[in-house]
């Protein structure tokens, strides 16, 4: 009674699926129209990680018409986590991410915006990449599974940390592969030139290992097939690869060239010869340990993110036990049984040999690394549904009308499951943080017109990852400005380089977040140490 209506409605899916474009289209738009009328019950998520707050630097440059910030005349003051501040104050990340969110700030009042619409791109490429490797049909509810495992309120969609403009771009070189193995197809070569400058913008390594895994799976894909391999040097696939890789790799060199001086020398690279302890990978010896002005700084570098590398260098094994920690964001409880069926059952299938080509090369990459997060992953994020789908397509063939009604609700199931778990498991972690509730305090008793400068003062053991200290491109006119605590001699040079701010002393480590202002006097001790006057709250200046 059930498989009937469910398979009746399948074959109608199989029939309206086979509108290629518009599906990718209509899988483009669906996140987008499904997440924005939801603000009104998840509203706006706040940043607490210190990589997005970098992320937002960039977006507010972009959108502010500039590549990169002058550098500040009292930057020791405001040196934070993941941003460069010499030789110009920047984001030390790729420019990808925040040229999206800059977009969404620019044209909708809000960076996150930007967020939303690369993931509902995403989603229209992932479409696109998974109708070069299977039928239509399962392309889209291959689509439709990844809505669900990455969650519409995940955090590839709820924060500003990334995910999405990665997986677009390796979307877009992948399934450029089926295309170009059978044809030379100009769309296609158009497409792929995109998502190699989308990678180049977003993650440049992964996105490396993933262009190469694809080349090699193309070459040995038009060799099984008899076909010339100079083909693929036709004027219609070669020109929009020259056309498009020299303008969008020109961009960046010229990007990098604004930022750090040197077209060659990326703002990463700046950053992490200026504040890191430790190689990204950990087979590489550890550089000296570099010039530390704030002891936060130092405990996260020296104290936190040095402990993964050593503990990599000591057990790799450690390394291959924490890779687990994500796959269950590509592939939960439900997809991973068809997932591993599939890379199993099929394993002479030309497109099955060229996803487990391309998943041994992004994994072999990351196990590389010291450690990692999902969107590290994020250039092959669709390569584990094409064994998924591969499943199900054959269950259909072997159970028919009851394997139409199970493949139905396997999507559906998949789907909600990330409406309703991630949902709340992520908007858990995105509410108001203690940085909002200090900038709403000094906003309760801020007259019109008037500016401050909150100094922030962290207790021996504070953590690290809750940091306060984070500003705007424009510093100078920002209504915060959220600077370090120095010791009363530097304080009084910045307090003085801007008079007319009303200064406020913050210390997130007392037992009830405390906002007050600045004492006037210093009061020194016993030992001749200088202490800081805390005036009861509400006093003025």
């Amino acid at each position: 009674m059930v498989g009937f209506p469910l398979s009746t409605v399948f074959r109608k899916i199989i029939s309206f699926s086979n509108r290629k474009a518009l599906i990718c289209l209509l899988m483009a738009v669906l996140p987008i129209a499904i997440r924005v009328p939801a603000l009104r019950f998840v509203p706006f998520p706040s940043p607490w990680i210190h990589d997005e707050f970098s992320y937002l630097l960039a977006a507010d440059t972009f959108a502010s018409g500039r590549l990169t910030n002058p550098p500040h005349p009292m930057w020791v003051h405001f040196e934070t986590f993941q941003e460069i501040f010499q030789p110009t104050y920047a984001s030390k990340y790729p420019p990808g991410q925040g040229l999206f969110m800059a977009f969404g700030q620019r044209f909708f009042g809000h960076p996150w915006f930007g967020v939303c619409l690369s993931f509902g791109l995403m989603c229209g490429c992932l479409c696109w990449m998974l109708q070069g490797f299977l039928p239509p049909v399962y392309a889209l509810l291959g689509t439709l599974v990844a809505m669900g495992e990455f969650s519409l309120f995940g955090y590839w969609m709820d924060s500003y940390w990334g995910g999405a403009v990665g997986a677009m771009g390796g979307s877009l070189v992948l399934g450029a592969v089926p295309r170009l193995a059978k044809s030379t197809s100009a769309s296609a070569s158009w497409l792929a030139s995109l998502g190699l400058i989308i990678l180049a913008l977003s993650r440049p390594f992964e996105g490396l290992v993933i262009t190469f895994a694809a080349v090699a799976g193309l070459l040995w894909w038009r060799h099984r097939l008899g076909r010339r391999l100079l083909d693929l040097f036709a004027a219609q696939v070669l020109v929009p690869c020259v056309l498009i890789c020299v303008a969008g790799g020109s961009w960046l060199l010229y990007y990098n060239y604004r930022v750090t001086g040197n077209a060659l020398l990326m703002p990463y690279t700046v950053h992490e010869r200026t504040y890191v302890a430790s190689p990204i990978f950990y087979l590489l010896p550890a550089p000296p340990e570099p010039i530390y002005r704030h002891e936060i700084m130092r405990k996260n570098w020296i104290g936190w993110e040095k402990l993964y590398y050593l503990a990599a260098r000591h057990n790799p094994l450690r390394i291959v036990l924490a890779f687990w920690d994500i796959v269950p964001f590509f592939s939960s409880t439900l997809t991973f049984f068809p997932a591993v069926v599939g890379l199993l059952a099929f394993p002479r299938s030309p497109k099955m040999r060229v996803t487990i080509g391309a998943l041994a090369a992004l994994w072999a990459a990351m196990l590389l690394m010291k450690s990692w997060h999902p969107h590290y992953y994020a250039p092959g994020a669709g390569l584990l549904l094409i064994p998924t789908m591969y499943s199900l397509r054959w269950l259909r063939v072997r159970c028919r009308s009851a394997g139409e009604a199970a493949i139905l609700l396997f999507v559906v199931c998949c789907f909600f499951r990330g409406l309703l778990y991630d949902s709340i498991h992520e908007y858990k972690t995105r509410t108001p943080t203690q940085q909002d509730e200090a900038t709403n305090e000094v906003k309760a008793v801020s007259h019109k017109g008037e500016r401050h400068l909150v100094i922030v003062r962290y207790a021996a053991d504070h953590d690290p990852l809750h940091e306060f200290v984070f500003n705007r491109a424009d510093i100078d006119h920002s209504f915060i400005i959220w600077a370090r605590d120095m010791g009363d001699a530097k304080n009084r040079e910045l307090i003085d380089y801007y008079p007319d701010r009303r200064v406020w002393l913050l210390e997130p480590d007392s037992p009830q977040l405390r906002v007050m202002p600045y004492p006037q006097q210093p009061l020194a001790d016993a030992r001749g140490s200088v202490e800081t006057l805390t005036l009861p709250k509400g006093s003025k200046n």
